[in-house]
């Protein structure tokens, strides 16, 4: 028999208005939504007015909590999931890449073994964020680990990962970049970032298959009046989605106002871009072979450049929620809705709703993680005594 959850008294955040209500999960999904439900011999949260939402589903995050993915150990994976959902994340894209092909191969053929399965946050799938980007626009990556835009050298990563790359990251600018687009949207969600190219050449990648766009604004080439480069042309494409690293460092406050002015609820994906520092209190880490040190919510190099957040999801949730000044079902979108359906998961999960996967987070007045649900089962619980 599936083990079943009954959450009582929950506040769910919808579009129309809060509504007090309860909840009834039988195994991995969300059976029952509506007042006065019960069912015996059911596990029960006394949820007492917290609000209840979708859990949260970062599709960009190379770590957390002391765990890195730049690792040919799966139990790093396995050890994010147990500690992802204290910040409220129930899904994510495992984001990495190695330091030559061969690594790379290594590294998706070991962790692969950690996509799908276990206790936790769900690890849907790889994010492959290289090594076709641009050197002009690198970011923190080394410029060793870049290299053109090769069809086969992907195919090659897709069946290493056992078809589990979900999202890559190119410069369609790069020779080879079309041909690299068309070969990713066979498979997986074609993602333009760390790139330098123009209108045209952002234009062309979206008629190649590129729907979405790596962490807007980071990495890629800067707004011109005379050439707008991949922010203007993804801006105006009404098909197109964007991840937005809402840690008010990546990406200053009224740049991500102007944003989501711009992209509306339905396009814009809030991601963490979280290192394995995020959470841990640490000040001074490792990527890759370079010292990096906390600078507010994000880790730099030494001269500056940003190389990834330690904001965690539950907080830049709150930040999506105030900077925006946006309501919590809006808020919900962005960080569970919108990057289920990006990655094609929107059929199981980013919604709470009746048939859709048990992953819920519960929250207090402060938006503070009380309790976090993966697919009907309680992963994270701050408060014992709402248990029974």
């Amino acid at each position: 028999m599936p083990s079943t959850l009954l959450i009582k008294d929950a506040v769910l955040a919808l579009p129309s208005g809060p509504m007090r209500s309860d909840i009834l999960c039988e195994g991995h999904r969300v059976v029952a939504i509506g007042r006065d439900l019960v069912s015996d011999g059911a596990n029960v949260i006394r949820a007492n007015g917290l609000t209840a939402g979708p859990g949260f589903i970062d599709i960009h995050v190379h770590g957390g909590g002391g765990w890195s993915f730049f690792t040919r150990d799966p139990g790093e994976i396995r050890a994010y999931r147990g500690w992802a959902p204290s910040r409220g994340v129930t899904a994510f894209l495992v984001s990495t890449v190695g330091p030559n092909a061969d690594t790379t191969l290594e590294m998706l053929g070991a962790l692969a073994q950690a996509i799908g399965t276990g206790s936790g946050a769900e690890a849907m799938g790889f994010h492959l964020e290289g090594p076709f980007l641009n050197p002009l626009r690198r970011g923190a990556f080394h410029p060793d680990m870049l290299r053109e835009a090769v069809r086969e050298e992907f195919l090659s990563y897709q069946a290493a990962a056992g078809g589990a790359i979900r999202q890559a990251t190119f410069a369609p600018e790069l020779s080879g970049g079309l041909a690299l687009c068309a070969a990713i949207a066979s498979t997986a969600v074609p993602a333009i970032g760390h790139t330098d190219a123009t209108i045209a050449e952002a234009r062309a990648a979206f008629e190649m298959g590129a729907r979405h766009v790596t962490h807007l604004f980071n990495a890629m080439r800067p707004l011109h009046q005379r050439e707008g480069g991949l922010i203007v042309a993804a801006l105006l494409q009404d098909d197109v989605t964007c991840e937005l690293v809402c840690d008010a460092k990546h990406v200053q406050p009224d740049v991500l106002r102007f944003a989501y002015r711009m992209l509306g609820p339905n396009r814009m994906v809030c991601v963490t871009d979280n290192l394995h520092m995020a959470g841990t209190g640490e000040l001074t880490g490792r990527f890759g072979d370079q010292d990096v040190e906390i600078s507010g919510p994000a880790a730099v190099r030494p001269d500056g450049t940003i190389v990834g957040s330690i904001a965690t999801m539950d907080e830049q949730f709150r930040n999506v929620v105030q900077i925006l000044d946006v309501d919590l079902p809006t808020a919900f979108r962005i960080c569970a809705t919108n990057p289920a359906r990006v990655i094609g998961e929107g059929k199981r999960k980013g919604v709470l709703e009746r048939g859709y996967d048990a992953d819920i987070v519960l929250l207090d007045g402060d938006l503070q993680v009380v309790t976090t649900i993966c697919r009907g089962e309680i992963a994270y619980c701050t408060d014992g005594a709402r248990l029974s």
